[in-house]
């Protein structure tokens, strides 16, 4: 199993996905199967950042 991801290359990813999601919108179509394909990974993206950040802050403590 490979190393855990860092927040700040989390953050970087969740950027460069959501500009291809909006630019997948503005050139498919806001329904197209691209463009929600990419929904899903920013959200998946988030989500793996946001667990992160939890984790974080507790195992701080």
């Amino acid at each position: 199993m490979g190393r855990p991801i860092s927040n700040e290359a989390l953050l970087l990813e969740i950027e460069k996905k959501r500009e291809q999601m909006i630019q997948s919108g503005l050139e498919n179509g806001l329904r197209s199967h691209k463009t929600l394909e990419l929904s899903i990974q920013v959200d998946n993206l988030m989500n793996a950042f946001n667990q992160s950040r939890s984790a974080h802050l507790f195992y701080k403590h």
